[in-house]
C-alpha cells in the first residue's frame, strides 16, 4: 500500500512526545508525505478521513481511543509505545525514524482484527476493540445479569459485573479478572463474570458468529464502559446485544514481531 497521506495521533501527557512528533514530522516532509496532527479529544472521523494509515503515539488506552473511527474509515493504525505495557502499540520509541521510515517504504505486515459490536435498546451502537464491561457501581451489592447466546438461555449471573471481550482484549481486564488469553486470530467472543458468586462460574468462549444478548434483573445501579472510555448510565441502554462486527481494524505491525512475542516481552515469561 502506498502512504501518501499519513495521520497522527498524540497523547502529550506522556514523556517524550514532542521530540518524538519532530522526527514524523522530519522524515515524512523528506519523504513527500503530508502529515495530519491531531492531540485533542475524542478523535472526531473527520480528522483521519482521507489518511491512508494513522499512527498513534502513547498507550493503550490513546490507541483505543481512536480505534473506532479507524476502522469506520478503514485506515489501518500503529502504534508507538510511550505507555505501560503496550500490547497494541508496537513500535519502540527508540528508533522512531527507521520505524516511520520503513513504514512509508512499506516495510510491514497488516493484522485484521476483530471487533465488538454493542447494539444499545435506545438504537445506538459502540465498536470495541478490547472489550465492553457491565459493572455495578454500588461496591458493595453484587448485580444479577441473564445472559442469553442465540436465543439461548446461557446463565443467570451474580457478579460484580461481566466483561465481553475480543480476542485483542483477551489481555486487558478479561485477563486480570482471571479470562484466559486468546489468539487474535481466532474467532470467538470471550465472557468473563468479575467476582462471581458462584466459584463454578467461570469464562465462557462463544463462537464469533453468536449474538450475545445481556439482562440485568434486580435493579442495581450500573455502570457501562466500552474500550475503557467514560463510564456510562447503563440501566437506559440494557438489554446490550453484543456480537462480531462486520468491520474489522487493521493493525500495522513489524515484520519480524509476533502476538506471542509481544506476549512473551510484555507478560514477563521465562
Amino acid at each position: 500500500m502506498s502512504i501518501r497521506r499519513l495521520g497522527l495521533i498524540v497523547n502529550r501527557t506522556k514523556p517524550g512526545v514532542e521530540e518524538i512528533v519532530r522526527t514524523v514530522q522530519t522524515v515524512t516532509k523528506a519523504s513527500g508525505v503530508e502529515l495530519v496532527l491531531a492531540d485533542s479529544w475524542p478523535v472526531r472521523r473527520e480528522t483521519i478521513a482521507g489518511c491512508d494509515a494513522c499512527g498513534v503515539v502513547g498507550g493503550d488506552g490513546t490507541f483505543l481511543g481512536i480505534a473506532e473511527a479507524a476502522a469506520l474509515e478503514g485506515i489501518p493504525l500503529f502504534g508507538i509505545n510511550r505507555g505501560k505495557l503496550g500490547f497494541l502499540a508496537a513500535y519502540p520509541s527508540e528508533d522512531i525514524a527507521g520505524s516511520i521510515q520503513s513504514i512509508l517504504a512499506g516495510d510491514f505486515r497488516l493484522e485484521n482484527r476483530a471487533l465488538l459490536e454493542i447494539r444499545f435498546a435506545d438504537k445506538s451502537f459502540a465498536l470495541a476493540l478490547n472489550d465492553v464491561v457491565l459493572k455495578t457501581r454500588d461496591v458493595f451489592r453484587m448485580g444479577r445479569f441473564t445472559v442469553r447466546a442465540d436465543g439461548s438461555h446461557v446463565n443467570d449471573y451474580r457478579a460484580d459485573g461481566l466483561i465481553l471481550a475480543t480476542p485483542t482484549g483477551s489481555t486487558a481486564y478479561n485477563l486480570a479478572a482471571g479470562g484466559p488469553l486468546v489468539d487474535p486470530a481466532a474467532s470467538v467472543i470471550a465472557l468473563t463474570p468479575i467476582c462471581a458468586h458462584t466459584l463454578s462460574n467461570r469464562s465462557l468462549i462463544f463462537d464469533g458468529e453468536s449474538e450475545i444478548e445481556i439482562h440485568s434483573e434486580d435493579g442495581a445501579l450500573l455502570g457501562l464502559s466500552v474500550d475503557g472510555r467514560p463510564t456510562l448510565e447503563a440501566q437506559s441502554r440494557l438489554p446490550l446485544v453484543v456480537r462480531t462486527a462486520k468491520v474489522q481494524l487493521s493493525l500495522i505491525r513489524p515484520k519480524n514481531l509476533s502476538h506471542f512475542d509481544i506476549l512473551r516481552s510484555k507478560l514477563r515469561w521465562s
